[in-house]
């Protein structure tokens, strides 16, 4: 004679056994997280008490044809001011920044315009129009604006003579002429 299990006891067991597998792995996990945490953070320790990231690195063309890379311009205070043709809050701060920019650039400060137009051609008509006096660059595939997170328009960072990001001004914050420019040479008299 024959016991029949029902079919759901072997269910049952397999979704039980399952379940161990999948406690017994989130455990491991979490346990080789917490080691890889406790050496990343002794190794920072050891380094530097005070380590700081980089500004995010890359080489765009400039509205003139060459080439820039940000990690070249190290030892001078960089803006990153982002901005698009269709963005009517952008092409207002164009004087505030080139106020900014004609004050400082004797003393270590540039300037980079980073267009991120998918359009080209109506970003240089307005370039040409404009006549800018620091080097625009063109962002068209929006990867250096995905890198530095850009969410709204404009947004200007402004990185240190070392390469650190250091502020991140909004539209209103840039309007603020005198804040902006007293945090501008701050960073030029570190």
């Amino acid at each position: 004679m024959f016991i029949t299990i029902p079919h759901t006891f072997f269910i049952n067991r397999l979704k039980l056994a399952l379940l161990s597998c999948l406690v017994s792995i989130c455990l491991f996990n979490n346990v080789c997280l917490a080691n890889e945490n406790k050496d990343e953070e002794s190794n920072i320790e050891k380094n530097s008490a005070e380590a700081k990231p980089l500004a995010w690195d890359f080489t765009l063309k400039s509205h003139r044809g060459n080439n820039i890379k940000l990690s070249e311009l190290r030892g001078q205070v960089v803006a990153l001011n982002f901005w698009a043709s269709w963005c009517g809050n952008c092409l207002q701060q164009f004087p505030l920044l080139n106020s900014y920019y004609q004050q400082n650039k004797d003393k270590g400060f540039t300037l980079l315009s980073i267009n991120i137009d998918e359009d080209i051609i109506k970003a240089t008509r307005l370039i040409h129009k404009r006549q800018f006096d620091y080097p625009v660059l063109f962002d068209t595939f929006n990867e250096v604006s995905r890198l530095y997170s850009v969410d709204d328009l404009p947004t200007v960072y402004l990185i240190d003579r070392d390469g650190v990001i250091r502020y991140t001004l909004d539209d209103s914050q840039i309007k603020q002429q005198k804040i902006t420019q007293q945090v501008i040479e701050d960073l030029l008299n570190e």
